[in-house]
């Protein structure tokens, strides 16, 4: 299983993932598994996140700094 693999962040409810990718247009850095039957997943590629959240890039850049 994945138990002895995970590390890193756990997510919690609300919390996202894959922006900086986005931000930077580069490929992901990392993998995600996904343990809850209650997970949802959003996707969305470039141009779609850069309509819809394209104004917070400033705090989803300041964001980072906790990775």
């Amino acid at each position: 299983g994945y138990e002895g693999r995970l590390g890193g962040y756990r997510y919690k409810e609300n919390d996202y993932f894959g922006e900086l990718s986005l931000l930077h247009k580069a490929p992901r850095l990392a993998s995600v598994v996904v343990t809850s039957p209650m997970a949802k997943l959003v996707s969305m590629d470039n141009s779609s996140f850069k309509r819809l959240l394209g104004p917070l890039e400033p705090l989803l850049e300041r964001n980072k700094e906790k990775y």
